[in-house]
């Protein structure tokens, strides 16, 4: 017989084995006590018995053997389809995904077996490590997870690139950190070409001047696809553009005459309605602004907070739930339109605002309101003409936490 644990694969030692004992005549302790052989049959029998014994060891053997290496074989190895693959699907790579989540999504879409087997191939091929990039690549279905790995680097897969969603509202120095990551540019890169708002096609009335011009208000919220191709500079022209094209569109040359304001003015106070309430709002806002710079004395100051969050923002405080009083009055803060302070209109666009903030600035809801306030957990506002009725407000506004 074999020893313990052979036909498990274990090793085998010769303690293993049933000892042969003279004084019983056979094998282990249970012989003793029976029929005594003659002399000359017990050579022949133990002769026989240990090549019994032997032949038993070595099939045991290599039985273990076998069975161990398919099992840490099995252990190994990753479900894999062995062919190209057939049909098309696209697969889409997300920013920051690992490679496990990519072998995941593979998994899912019937590309690969497993997503081990895509781990596996991307530990082995070292263009994984910065070539998997984020996009929609057009793959085949049951892929050896190898070939779609060169599928996902070879960037003539890509059905699209790598794209960002810039929402309304943001500044400039918000925004150009996410084109960098989405795209994978240099952020300095973005820095330095938006030191030349003129190059980037920002027309002659976006600023003070036409020598002083400025990129704030023109970064258009909109969504951005990035290739191989793509720079910053042509990333921030392609976004000017689409902002000077809706302000084509939406007539605020005309709009601005009628109003009796000039063009930089209405970016000013678009940005202004985009930081100040939600899109239902945002005709009244607009009616309250040009109200208050028509009016004289403390109602010819905005007083609005979202000025004062764009220089905490711009001077690296970033942005706050509420301002303070003393935010508000700090003598370093030329973006207060709180009274006695900036009166007017901000020196620029607070952010880069939307069409619809573009629309409501040229063309503001009819009314006599001078005060508004949000007053809902959804920022839906209150407005009035009236003092009294606008500190009611304020107390519904504290009430939800918006003050």
């Amino acid at each position: 017989m074999v020893g313990r644990g052979a036909e498990c694969g274990s090793p085998v030692n010769d303690l293993d084995l049933v000892p042969f004992t003279e004084e019983s005549g056979g094998y282990g302790p249970g012989a003793a006590g029976r029929h005594r052989r003659k002399k000359g049959d017990r050579s022949s029998g133990r002769t026989l018995v240990a090549l019994l014994v032997v032949v038993a060891v070595l099939g045991g053997l290599a039985f273990g053997g076998w069975y161990g290496v398919t099992k840490v074989k099995d252990f190994f190895t990753a479900d894999d389809y062995d062919g190209p693959g057939s049909g098309s699907v696209d697969v889409t790579i997300e920013d920051d995904q690992t490679v496990t989540a990519i072998g995941n999504t593979l998994y899912s879409k019937q590309v690969i077996a497993s997503a081990k087997a895509f781990v596996n191939a991307a530990a082995d091929n070292p263009d994984s490590t910065t070539g998997l990039q984020p996009g929609t690549y057009r793959l085949k279905k049951r892929m050896k997870a190898s070939d779609a790995l060169v599928m996902l680097l070879d960037r003539a897969n890509r059905v699209s690139g790598p794209f960002v969603i810039i929402p309304e509202g943001l500044t400039v120095k918000e925004i150009l950190p996410l084109l960098a990551k989405k795209s994978g540019i240099p952020l300095a890169d973005f820095q330095a070409a938006a030191k030349d708002p003129a190059a980037l096609g920002v027309p002659e009335w976006g600023g003070p001047s036409p020598s002083k011009r400025v990129l704030e208000g023109f970064l258009y919220p909109s969504r951005y696809e990035f290739d191989d191709k793509s720079t910053a500079e042509g990333v921030l022209k392609q976004m000017v553009a689409l902002s000077v094209q809706a302000a084509t569109k939406d007539d605020l040359a005309g709009k601005a005459q009628e109003l009796g304001v000039s063009e930089w003015d209405l970016m000013i106070i678009a940005s202004l309605i985009e930081q100040e309430g939600i899109n239902d709002d945002f005709g009244k806002i607009s009616r309250v602004i040009y109200n208050r710079l028509n009016s004289t004395g403390a109602l010819s100051y905005l007083q609005f907070d979202s000025t004062t969050q764009y220089w905490l923002i711009q001077t690296g405080k970033g942005r706050k739930n509420i301002v303070t009083d003393a935010e508000l009055k700090d003598p370093d803060n030329n973006y207060s339109t709180d009274v006695d302070r900036h009166q007017g209109l901000p020196p620029t666009p607070i952010g880069n605002p939307g069409d619809a903030a573009l629309k409501a600035a040229a063309n503001p809801t009819p009314g006599n309101w001078t005060y508004f306030v949000v007053v809902t957990e959804d920022r839906h506002s209150a407005f009035t003409d009236d003092y009294n009725v606008h500190q009611q407000n304020i107390i519904k506004c504290r009430a939800v936490g918006r003050c």
